[in-house]
């Protein structure tokens, strides 16, 4: 590549050779034409000279002797310069030299003109040499005719030496001229071409990311506007690229930590950008895995979806195995109108759609729940009032199952109101410091009437210590006396309830252990859903409303603490009762 700093070089000593040559030429032609012009009118004013004073009405001896006398008091050659006189013929008369062959009869080109009356000024060359004359001739005219011929000559030589000396000076001073500007065409184009070749390598810099370089700036000219707009640009363009990445990084936290799935795809189909939700909701780890997901989870055409307006979005609710997918589709395009690919966001809906579910089971169970009493309570009224009430027996048995149905239906709304404040966070709980081995005590003496009624034993050792924590006692109450009661309930006669209480590390733990029904492994995590019972049927015939569990759950939650069972069918089960970080005194 040729360097702009040679060619500024170049172009500025050849610029100054042109003009010097130029002004050269024409300075040696001025002074040549000039120094012509002075030699012409010499010859001119020496022959006037001659022709002063000279009476031409004389005798033609008598001009000649004249013309002599005044040739002679010139002198024969003066300063260069050869004058004759020659006839009208033009040989020469005076001087007279044998030996100079060309003069003893002149024909040059000024004498020619004479013949012809005309006067001028002519240029000539002797033969076999290189001396150049100037010469001028004027006749004496006497009668109308030419008697005499004056004739001067004036070699040139001395002219062309000058001019050469000045030819000369010229080529030195353009060689100087030369030298001082390939020395100050390189200054100059060094000063012009060093901030371009800084801008050069700055803009190489910015190619590879480095934006912080600062150009400094030398000179006030266009030069340095340039370079002050080049630092500027690399500021903002500094500037604005921080402020992308921060918007790229920001938006990668945010893709990467979005509970949602995020898909894009171009416009051929092919996954470009997956975040980990996706591949967590979709149990997949490689992304090529993903380029089929229009093919095996929806039945969307890719091509159909480009030509949707960008505004346009597309939603199905899809499963994949035990989870419940929202997947939409929406069109993105850049900054023109056209569609270059496909958004997909993905939700997980499977807790929505279990709550759906659990809320049409829910209100199913309730339904349920209350239309058994109530057609219990409806048909023995109406048994009653068809004439049963007249037999006192029949009559006093029929009211007990309708208050015992009452009853039921009482303590079931009770429940339901009870998990209901529970659930929107309504309940009312009194946290204070309580007495946690006090209140298990307690538990455990009401229900030892209950248990010997079916000959079981309670096997409780009261603790050491007397453990407190921070709590509602009443609440927390009510969680163990419905793990007694239902390990009471669910033990056959004669059985063994074993209840322990402990610390371990931090928390307090309190075990109900029974050798009861037990609970089927299958249904061992669904033990604290709502209206759930191992055994329905001997469950209602109890009393029980399938809510006591739910309750427990969310009372031991609002506590901080959690509920966990351990059970094989047949076998009986364990409840254990967690109390973590919660402040533990003597």
């Amino acid at each position: 590549m040729r360097s702009v700093r040679w060619r500024l070089v170049g172009f500025y000593v050849l610029l100054v050779v042109i003009v010097m040559i130029v002004s050269g030429t024409l300075i040696v032609t001025m002074l040549r034409n000039d120094a012509y012009n002075k030699l012409e009118e010499e010859l001119k004013e020496t022959v006037r000279n001659i022709k002063v004073d000279i009476d031409l009405t004389s005798e033609t001896g008598e001009i000649e002797a004249s013309l002599i006398k005044n040739i002679e008091g010139l002198g024969s050659i003066v300063k260069d310069k050869k004058i004759y006189l020659l006839d009208q013929e033009g040989f020469e008369i005076y001087p007279f030299e044998k030996d100079d062959k060309y003069l003893n009869h002149v024909v040059t080109a000024s004498v020619k003109g004479l013949f012809s009356k005309e006067v001028g000024i002519t240029y000539t060359e002797e033969k076999g040499s290189i001396v150049e004359y100037r010469e001028y001739a004027e006749p004496v005219v006497k009668d109308d005719q030419v008697t005499f011929i004056i004739y001067a000559r004036m070699s040139t030589r001395q002219v062309e030496e000058n001019l050469g000396d000045t030819i000369f000076i010229i080529v030195i001073s353009i060689m100087i001229a030369l030298l001082l500007a390939t020395v100050l065409g390189a200054v100059l184009s060094n000063s012009l071409t060093k901030p371009i070749l800084a801008l050069t390598t700055q803009a190489r810099e910015m190619a590879k990311g480095n934006l912080d370089s600062v150009i400094e700036v030398k000179s006030d000219d266009e030069i340095g506007e340039l370079t002050q707009n080049f630092n500027i640009m690399a500021q903002v363009l500094s500037k604005t690229i921080s402020e992308m990445i921060g918007e790229k990084n920001k938006l990668e936290t945010v893709f990467s930590h979005m509970t949602d799935g995020i898909l894009v795809f171009d416009k051929e189909g092919n996954l470009t950008h997956i975040n980990p939700a996706a591949k967590r909701l979709f149990e997949v780890g490689e992304n090529k895995e993903f380029n089929n997901i229009f093919s095996v989870f929806m039945d969307v055409n890719y091509e159909n979806m480009l030509l949707k307006v960008h505004k346009d979005i597309i939603q199905h609710i899809i499963k994949n195995e035990d989870k419940y997918l929202n997947i939409c589709f929406a069109p993105y395009q850049l900054q023109s109108n056209k569609n270059i690919g496909i958004i997909c966001v993905v939700q997980d809906v499977t807790k929505h759609k279990k709550l759906e579910e659990m809320q049409k089971e829910f209100v199913a169970n309730v339904s349920h729940e209350l239309r058994t009493p109530l057609t219990t309570i409806k048909s023995y009224t109406e048994t009653l009032l068809d004439g049963a009430m007249e037999e006192e027996e029949i009559l006093k048995k029929f009211l007990e199952v309708i208050n015992n149905e009452s009853d039921r239906m009482t303590s079931l709304v009770k429940d339901l109101l009870d998990l209901s404040k529970l659930d929107s966070k309504q309940t009312q709980f009194t946290m204070q410091l309580m007495n946690l081995t006090y209140v298990l005590e307690d538990s455990v003496t009401k229900y030892e009437i209950h248990a010997k009624k079916k000959n079981q034993r309670i096997l409780f050792k009261k603790p050491d210590k007397a453990y407190k924590i921070v709590g509602d006692a009443n609440r927390i109450e009510q969680v163990i006396k419905n793990i007694i009661s239902n390990a009471v309930k669910y033990t056959k006669e004669d059985g063994t309830i074993e209840i322990n209480m402990y610390q371990e590390l931090e928390n307090m733990i309190i075990s109900i252990k029974d050798t009861g029904i037990g609970i089927p492994k299958e249904d061992v995590d669904r033990v604290f859903e709502r209206f759930y019972r191992v055994d329905k049927a001997r469950s209602r015939a109890m009393g029980g409303t399938g809510l006591g569990l739910s309750i427990a759950r969310e009372i031991m939650e609002y506590h901080g603490g959690t509920i966990r069972v351990e059970s094989s069918f047949g076998e009986g089960s364990c409840f254990y009762l967690v109390f973590p970080n919660l402040d533990v005194n003597e």
